[in-house]
């Protein structure tokens, strides 16, 4: 039995040991294959150990900035904010009562209280957001919902593309969705130049039970981000938010169907302001209209199309002012074409009819004096079979009506032939510029985030349709139309005026014109300084509600003469008009003086005197600073800001336009946050208190 047992025994151990053996060849094989391949079941041991260590993080490149000529900025990347709500009643701060934090964030964020309400009720959440609405927020809404201490409100910050100026030439600049993407304008047509590239940084870590420590010996890995270029427009911050104001004025006024308003520098093409009502609101993002009618929208141009018959006419010596014809009607192939004067004024000069804007006289002249086939080559010289090529990728083309001869005399007086507001711009630019026809453009330069200039936009002359001394002699013809005839409303006091008007009828989409006196479109085509123009101003405004004693160049006119007056007081342009007038005082322009150092009381007195309106900060006795800066000239009612010695002390901005709120901030340092359009009617800093470094100020703005 011992012996059978020992047998068994020994047995027994030689299969252990068999059993053994083969586990540990099976290992040492294992282990060896680990060793030579690196991975367990084609998981590869070093990059898993790699990740399981190696925190990764996201550097974000910002988008570039869009700037005026001046470096104000219109659009940036600034910090917004998400509303989170906290549901489960496990974390102690939850949201308590439902029905009454829905109520207070709807009247903050100004939308259906039911709606947020049924997005906080969903019970199987631990948190919820709100959706758009809640998306996005202000520094100024974020702050006032903070203030209502509603438990269960938290924010989230983020990034959001912002525009400080609102709706300041929000056509051109553009808009982004809520992922900032551009969907218009320069955000659009130039997002591969402001977008900018993510970085990174891979951090070491030990990864001890989620902890994370950063491993001292391991070397960090990263790669900074780089931010996008940043545009420079051509456009001018003062003059821009001068035509937004009038715009408004005139809207206010008239509510128009539509607005257009251009400022070109003739001499390089650059435009100066460029705005259209219906607008863009970008910091609101519910705006659907980005047609940028300026350049993107075609109609028959009406009276101003005369400009470039009369200059054709001019530049090929068939126009003889002294002539005389008569007015009234004229027959193209069996139709009459009238006068807007039906009966016309009888017999007359064609210096007149211009005056008169005599659709009779310019069918003679493109009919006969030119004859058709020359006045087109002239219409193809001015550009009006082509874009412009501005460096916006919104231009549409108009169309030409020019097949059978009424059609061809109708293109004559501006009817029938569409254009674009540009193509008229541009080709005027040859008339106040000594016959160089210039490309417009509204891109003045890129540059890196370091502030390298990557592209500068240089002046390029499309075509010399006509000779300086025609343009000459077009300018001369153009300023009596001011002076002597249609375009009465135009006359400057300090500036004589070259342009002309246009009364263009409204297609009603039957093959018929709208009736009634307010469907037109009612624009005026000018330039000035008549005898060197520095600047061109086009200005259309359809269907504005007049009333009976009023008519269609009041509208117009309240535009382009403000801003006109104020361009060219801006650009220092010589003044053209006998200033030996009765009205002498009355044409001085008002010039902020320097007034640093000297007291206060003294300093506003001088300036009331001047006819401006004296805004003090501070409680200090001498004058710091003002804005606008000494030099500046003014139009008669501006604000000038006064910065005093000592605390600088917040006054009551209700009221004030957007332009004003920016010379605070100018003299200030404030960082402004604003939502709306139109004049301020709420301010986050009180009035009378104290404004530190670093304070951000929030304000409200509405239409009257």
């Amino acid at each position: 039995m011992n012996f059978k047992k020992s047998v068994n025994m020994n047995r027994g151990s030689a299969f252990l040991a068999i059993i053994f053996l083969i586990l540990f060849l099976v290992f040492l094989f294992r282990f060896l294959y680990i060793m030579v391949t690196g991975s367990i079941d084609g998981v590869n041991l070093v990059e898993n150990k790699e990740r399981r260590i190696t925190k990764e993080g996201i550097l974000e490149g910002k988008k570039g900035e869009i700037l005026t000529r001046d470096d104000e900025k219109i659009a940036v990347d600034s910090q917004v904010y998400t509303i989170i709500g906290v549901l489960n009643k496990k974390d102690p701060n939850h949201i308590k009562d439902i029905p009454d934090t829905a109520s207070k964030l709807a009247k903050v964020l100004e939308t259906d209280t039911k709606e947020i309400e049924q997005l906080l009720s969903d019970s199987k959440a631990y948190q919820v957001e709100l959706g758009k609405i809640g998306r996005n927020i202000t520094f100024s809404q974020m702050k006032e919902i903070s203030d209502l201490e509603l438990p269960g409100i938290i924010f989230s910050p983020d990034i959001r593309r912002t525009y400080p100026l609102g709706d300041f030439s929000s056509h051109i600049v553009g808009i982004t969705d809520f992922d900032g993407k551009g969907i218009s304008g320069i955000e659009k047509e130039y997002a591969n130049k402001l977008s900018g590239t993510d970085g990174y940084i891979n951090k070491k870590i030990d990864g001890f039970r989620g902890w994370g420590y950063e491993l001292p010996q391991e070397k960090t890995e990263s790669k900074p981000p780089q931010n996008g270029n940043n545009i420079h427009t051509t456009l001018d911050t003062n003059i821009q938010t001068i035509l937004e104001d009038s715009m408004n004025q005139v809207v206010k006024e008239y509510n128009p169907g539509k607005i257009i308003g251009i400022v070109m520098d003739p001499k390089s093409g650059e435009i100066l302001a460029l705005s259209n009502r219906p607008s863009i609101y970008p910091n609101e993002q519910n705006e659907v209209n980005y047609l940028n009618y300026a350049l993107s929208s075609s109609f028959e141009p009406g009276s101003t199309m005369k400009i470039f018959t009369l200059a054709a006419a001019i530049n090929e010596g068939v126009y003889n002012g002294n002539e005389k014809y008569k007015s009234g009607a004229i027959e193209v192939t069996g139709t009459l074409i009238h006068d807007h004067k039906k009966e016309g004024w009888g017999t007359i000069t064609y210096d007149k009819g211009v005056q008169l804007s005599s659709n009779v006289a310019f069918t003679i002249l493109a009919k006969d004096k030119l004859g058709f086939d020359r006045f087109y080559h002239y219409l193809q010289e001015f550009g009006f079979d082509k874009k412009t090529g501005i460096d916006m990728g919104e231009e549409t083309l108009g169309k030409f009506v020019y097949e059978f001869p009424l059609e061809k005399a109708t293109t004559s007086f501006g009817q029938g032939s569409t254009f674009t507001p540009i193509q008229l711009v541009t080709a005027a630019s040859s008339i106040a510029n000594d016959g160089k026809m210039m490309k417009p453009y509204v891109i003045k330069k890129i540059t890196d985030e370091n502030g390298k200039r990557l592209k500068e936009t240089q002046p390029k002359v499309l075509n010399k349709p006509i000779s300086a001394e025609t343009a000459k002699q077009t300018r001369e013809l153009l300023t009596s139309v001011v002076t002597d005839g249609t375009g009465s409303h135009f006359q400057l006091n300090d500036f004589q005026v070259a342009g002309k008007t246009g009364t263009a009828q409204i297609p009603d989409g039957n093959g018929n014109y709208q009736v009634g006196r307010n469907n037109y479109m009612f624009s005026f085509l000018g330039m000035a300084p008549a005898d060197d123009p520095r600047l061109i101003v086009y200005v259309a405004v359809e269907q504005p509600n007049l009333k009976s004693d009023q008519v269609g160049a009041d509208p117009v006119s309240e535009i382009f003469n403000t801003v006109m007056d104020y361009g060219l007081k801006k650009l220092n342009a010589t003044s053209d008009v006998d200033n030996n007038k009765s009205n002498t005082e009355e044409l001085t322009p008002i010039i902020v003086d320097s007034y640093k150092d000297k007291s206060v009381k003294n300093t506003v007195s001088s300036l009331k005197e001047k006819g401006v309106e004296p805004i003090i900060f501070g409680k200090g006795e001498k004058v710091v600073e003002t804005a606008p800066i000494e030099g500046t000239e003014l139009l008669k009612g501006s604000k000038v800001l006064i910065k005093t010695e000592g605390k600088k002390v917040m006054p009551d901005i209700s009221g004030w336009s957007l332009s004003d709120v920016m010379k605070l901030v100018s003299l200030t340092g404030l960082e402004i946050q604003h939502e709306g359009n139109g004049f301020v009617t709420s301010q986050s800093i009180s009035a009378g208190k104290e404004i530190k470094d670093g304070n951000k100020l929030s304000v409200k703005l509405e239409k009257n």
